[in-house]
């Protein structure tokens, strides 16, 4: 994924924030036992809310032990545990994800990106391969995603179908969280609309980068010459997504971590969308 799902810091408890880095330690600690060190490049806060999401759907019962950084052994941690599977799942789901995103950017980069790339792809591929024997429904869904992409893109498609795969692919994925009907369906559609939200926010982030480099964005034929107009259109996009995303959001039974997820979805994607559409450009001072 690409860590656009975040918390707003400002809004959190200090308990709260507390707990949320404990489970991103977490599930770095997981990353390496089940795929080995390597496999920590793979840590996004996408896959952090996945695991928070989970352990919470599922009711699993999670604790938090005080410990020594993995990467860092001379700094203190707090490293959340689940007696079940969810940070296993997140961790596979981040493995996966990471390995697909970096063939996207080899068939899609300038040289030295490409090169890159290809060096990572090769570090965590023996991950990318347990993950997928013991995931092998997440790895072909998301195998699926990345073909469906190509082809949408090739058609210069306009913003609906080309969020599409990746909005149905993360639907697909929320509802292997659950196997209660009821929890399915909602977990389907909240995954749908978060799929299609970080999709779009990836769309919009590198807007300017993909019209100087004659790249597709969805977006591009909404440009007309003034960035922040069209940044303005993006995020009304955005903004509708969210408000789908909020609807199916409020249906689910949540407890041990509802603070933070509600946080997340309350304020963090309305911070992050004000952030990467017009925080960084005004900074930057570009005009395209």
């Amino acid at each position: 994924m690409f860590g656009y799902l975040r918390p707003f810091k400002d809004e959190l408890k200090v308990r709260e924030y507390e707990l949320y880095k404990s489970v991103y330690c977490g599930l770095c600690r997981h990353l390496g036992r089940d795929y080995g060190w390597i496999s920590r490049l793979t840590l996004s806060y996408d896959c952090t809310v996945l695991a928070m999401l989970a352990i919470d759907v599922r009711k699993e019962k999670s604790c938090v032990i005080k410990g020594r950084c993995v990467c860092n052994p001379l700094k203190k941690c707090r490293f959340c545990d689940s007696e079940g599977q969810a940070f296993v799942f997140a961790g596979a789901v981040s493995v996966i994800m990471t390995y697909y995103k970096l063939q996207d950017t080899i068939q899609d980069s300038g040289f030295w990106k490409k090169t890159a790339a290809k060096v990572l792809q090769l570090l965590v591929r023996h991950s990318f391969h347990k993950a997928a024997k013991a995931y092998p429904a997440i790895a072909k869904r998301v195998s699926d995603m990345m073909v469906q992409q190509s082809e949408a893109e090739q058609t210069d498609c306009g913003i609906d179908r080309a969020a599409e795969p990746s909005a149905k692919a993360l639907s697909d994925i929320c509802k292997m969280l659950s196997d209660d009907e009821g929890t399915k369906k909602i977990l389907s559609v909240f995954g749908y609309f978060v799929g299609r939200w970080i999709y779009i926010m990836d769309a919009t982030d590198d807007l300017e980068k993909d019209i100087k480099s004659h790249s597709f964005n969805p977006f591009k034929a909404k440009f007309t010459g003034n960035i922040h107009e069209t940044m303005l259109y993006c995020n009304e996009v955005l903004n509708m997504t969210v408000s789908e995303l909020i609807l199916a959001y409020e249906l689910l039974e949540l407890s041990e971590y509802q603070e933070i997820l509600d946080n997340l979805v309350y304020h963090g994607l309305s911070f992050q969308q004000k952030h990467c559409l017009f925080d960084k450009k005004e900074k930057k001072g570009e005009n395209v």
